[in-house]
């Protein structure tokens, strides 16, 4: 047997719910969605201290990838708004388990929350089992050997290696 033979292919997964919508549409979500980020990636770095004075310090780069996130995000709906407006419509995107997709963009959103509160080692077994769980791995040593790898890991290379604490 062959790795070929391993590989799922589209017309071979099982059956589960989708919803196919306009590329046009899922752009525009998924910009407004990015300009959010950049929002909210833009309040938290203005809200950094910066003791530089009139060089370039700490909040500086996130910024700057936060004003570099808004113009992507603003490129893509602008993009799908100008397809729709000149009737230019491009193919349409189906999602797969599209519930599973939320959680996940909420598990998303959630972890710098949990974060703050939780701390990371806490943050991460909750976020990184529940990724598990929605992508189907759900044998419980394998969930736990995962977990325990990846955490062990960020500790070695973060606090141990690097000498970055992880709150």
């Amino acid at each position: 047997m062959n790795l070929a033979d391993h590989v799922m292919h589209e017309d071979s997964l099982p059956p589960a719910k989708e919803i196919t919508i306009r590329s046009e549409l899922g752009d525009i979500v998924a910009g407004l969605g990015l300009a959010g980020i950049a929002a909210w990636f833009m309040v938290e770095a203005i809200r950094l201290p910066d003791y530089s004075g009139t060089a370039i310090g700490a909040a500086d780069f996130p910024k700057g990838l936060a004003f570099l996130l808004l113009l992507g995000a603003l490129g893509l709906v602008g993009g799908a708004v100008l397809r729709l407006a000149t009737g230019h419509a491009g193919e349409s995107s189906t999602i797969r388990r599209p519930l599973h997709v939320l959680i996940g963009a909420l598990l998303l959103i959630a972890f710098p929350l949990m974060m703050s509160y939780a701390g990371y080692y806490i943050a991460m077994g909750i976020f990184l089992t529940a990724f598990l769980y929605l992508a189907d791995i759900n044998r419980p040593l394998l969930v736990g050997g995962c977990v325990a790898g990846f955490l062990l890991f960020t500790k070695i290379i973060f606090e141990m290696i690097l000498q970055t604490p992880l709150p």
